[in-house]
């Protein structure tokens, strides 16, 4: 028989522990005890789907708000309670090119709010890029300043345009 390890008598009693800044695979720190960790956007169906990992067992509450230019409208709301130490995935309707409103209980004691957008980058075209298509990209806005000029001249020349301004 072994002899017994020493046990200690101290009570533990939970505690949020903020989230590390060296922590890569975070995309958004909700607050000091649960990171946004993985986003993805389904443009099909309109489905964005959140990963989430907390330190402690926490609410969480999303709001997507679809903006118009009338003077009501509709929202879609979702509350989903995460799990310590477990990574949960929450899915919610929203357009593209909206914003998913993030809150939890820690954030608004803290005052703070958080959103994340439906879509991966506003640009209309991504790389990677190659030789060829920076070659093709000046061609094409040379030619755009070229017919620009030849129209000016044309528009100056038939005195169609009355400014009385003369090309050089």
């Amino acid at each position: 028989m072994a002899p017994a390890a020493a046990q200690s008598n101290q009570t533990a009693t939970p505690t949020a522990t903020p989230a590390s800044s060296t922590n890569s695979t975070a995309i958004l720190a909700v607050d000091p005890a649960t990171n946004l960790v993985d986003k993805s956007y389904n443009r099909n169906t309109g489905t964005l789907t959140l990963t989430f990992e907390s330190d402690r067992y926490a609410p969480v509450n999303l709001l997507v708000v679809e903006e118009t230019d009338s003077q009501s409208g509709s929202a879609n709301f979702r509350s989903v309670y995460l799990q310590p130490n477990q990574k949960t995935q929450v899915q919610i309707r929203a357009p593209p090119n909206s914003r998913v409103w993030i809150s939890t209980d820690l954030a608004r004691e803290n005052g703070r709010i958080s959103f994340v957008k439906t879509t991966e980058s506003g640009g209309l075209l991504t790389g990677p890029w190659s030789g060829a298509d920076v070659r093709d990209a000046a061609l094409a806005s040379a030619s755009g300043v070229a017919l620009m000029v030849l129209y000016r001249l044309v528009v100056e020349r038939s005195a169609i345009n009355k400014d009385g301004e003369r090309v050089a």
